[in-house]
């Protein structure tokens, strides 16, 4: 299995009616508040034995989370409370951005991204009331594309060349003991990007533009062919991700057509097997046990608590209750529902009751990322050394090139799934337990303190701040004295963010990554 929720490739769509024109669901509200209400609170909780989070407040300052709780008592009290963001990573047209203290210059740039709105996955909830059915009528765009082919040349049918064809899409319905019938112009595939989806990709792209090229002059206003050492993008091999992909590129780059030497964006994709931006465990056998750990946990832990609620799910779920293991399982029905609200399509009423979805995502949030969080101090590093270690590793290490200039990256583009923002704010213990939303984002900056000593290394100059949606995020790791700059626990120096993403992860008995995943003891096998 490559991904570990829905929202990774698996193997579905609202009733025939055109929704296009439906009103849009509020993007910070993909459903009403879950595990903890989503609205800032007015000051400190004084609920024992969590932390007091604070806002700090001033002119144009996003939320920035910090605990009172004693350094000493954090771990044992605070556990996942502490230095936590309020939302669900959504970002706004300004990204949340606010300057760094002066003398600080902007050198690099990463956005990690969770594709657009799409389409549920599989066809689930097709007799709740009011049902979500396919097909869903809200990809009209995915229609009209053309298609990359190639031709014979004209004079010459030895010899081919690429070009391009237009070609239309339709989706063809062919259920069981019936006969197959053309779709409708629109219609979606399962778990395709929604024109919806495409709209609030395109709209971040703006807003990268607008902040760090139109503003802040990070990339050079028109991008041509030499300045392709200046930007990365790379997508899981996902049709959802990459059509994001092209929503965020022509964001950022306009329409330079008509631009000679303009920059054609290269947008990198793995294979599955060497996909990290993923909890992959299709390499790895011991990832997919700790994974199958779990779940089979989560499902002894919240079944029965689950079946509480079985009077209001079964009608709407063929009779059946919710359950971590059922069929379908509790993450489709959750994500079935939340795929149709975020489009403004009608949900059955238990799904809206904060009563009923709160049990429910606590429930997930163990079934799916629990390892993270694992009692055991050994098993916990392992799990988000094999889940995330390699990804994490590699963008502190182009951080760390930038700084020495042995690296031109300014800016990075990343497209992915909602477990992957999940494992990187897990090992940056900064997960608030709520699900990430469609098109979330982390961004990472990194600045240079050019005021700093000369004498300084260059990771001493060096600082990184984060951000999850427009939320400034304080890393607990970074939160001791000379680990952050004075006055600014959201900015982590790159030697403490170095020891977070890579030096914790670290295997203590330095084996290789084959050998920890079991792949050594596993029988060689012939083509």
């Amino acid at each position: 299995m490559l991904g570990v929720h829905g929202d990774v490739p698996q193997p579905n769509r609202h009733p025939r009616a055109n929704v296009r024109g439906r009103r849009r669901h509020d993007p910070n509200q993909v459903l009403p508040p879950i595990g903890s209400d989503d609205r800032l609170p007015a000051g400190p909780t004084n609920a024992p034995g969590l932390c007091h989070g604070r806002l700090a407040v001033a002119a144009r300052l996003p939320t920035v989370w910090q605990c009172t709780i004693p350094a000493h008592r954090r771990r044992s009290i605070c556990a996942l409370s502490d230095m936590l963001p309020q939302h669900r990573g959504r970002t706004s047209d300004t990204l949340g951005w606010t300057p760094p203290p002066d003398g600080f210059a902007l050198r690099q740039v990463t956005y990690i991204l969770r594709h657009g709105e799409r389409a549920p996955v599989r066809s689930r909830l097709e007799t709740a009331s009011p049902p979500i059915v396919e097909p869903w009528n809200l990809c009209h765009t995915s229609h009209e594309f053309d298609k990359a082919v190639l031709r014979f040349a004209d004079d010459d049918c030895s010899k081919t060349i690429p070009s391009r064809a237009s070609i239309q899409r339709r989706v063809e319905i062919a259920k069981l003991g019936s006969t197959s019938r053309p779709g409708a112009p629109g219609d979606c595939l399962l778990g395709e990007l929604t024109d919806l989806g495409r709209e609030s990709m395109l709209k971040i792209g703006l807003a990268i533009r607008r902040i760090y090229i139109d503003q802040l002059h990070l990339l050079p206003t028109t991008l041509r062919a030499k300045d392709g050492k200046y930007v990365y993008f790379r997508s899981t091999n996902i049709p959802r991700t990459k059509q994001s992909m092209d929503q965020v590129i022509t964001g950022l780059l306009g329409s330079p057509e008509d631009i000679p030497d303009a920059l054609v964006p290269l947008v990198y994709v793995r294979n599955t097997g060497q996909e990290d931006m993923l909890p992959n465990s299709r390499p790895c056998p011991r990832l997919a046990q700790l994974l199958r750990k779990f779940s089979d946990e989560a499902a002894t832990l919240y079944n029965p608590e689950l079946a509480k609620f079985d009077d209001q799910i079964a009608p709407h779920n063929s009779g059946k209750g919710a359950r971590i293991d059922g069929h379908p399982r509790l993450s489709g029905l959750i994500d079935t529902a939340r795929a149709a609200l975020a489009h403004g399509i009608p949900i059955p009423r238990p799904f809206l009751d904060e009563n009923v979805v709160r049990p429910m995502e606590k429930a997930l949030v163990h079934e799916w990322f629990a390892g993270y969080q694992s009692k055991d101090p050994v098993e916990r590093t392992q799990y988000r050394r094999l889940a995330m270690g390699e990804f994490l590793a590699s963008l502190y290490d182009h951080m760390a090139q930038r700084v020495v200039g042995a690296d031109e990256r300014r800016l990075s583009v990343f497209l992915a799934h909602d477990a992957t923002l999940v494992g990187i704010l897990q090992c940056l213990e900064c997960f608030n337990d709520k699900w990430p939303d469609f098109s979330a984002a982390i961004s990472c900056e990194l600045f240079d303190d050019e005021r700093a000593s000369k004498t300084d290394t260059s990771e001493d100059r060096a600082y990184v701040r984060c951000r999850y949606g427009d939320e400034v995020l304080q890393l607990p790791g970074c939160a001791p004295d000379k680990k952050h700059y004075p006055g600014h626990p959201e900015l982590c120096t790159l030697a403490a963010f170095r020891e977070v993403v890579v030096d914790r992860l670290r295997n203590p008995a330095n084996v290789s990554r084959e050998v920890e995943c079991g792949l050594s003891l596993l029988p060689a096998t012939t083509n």
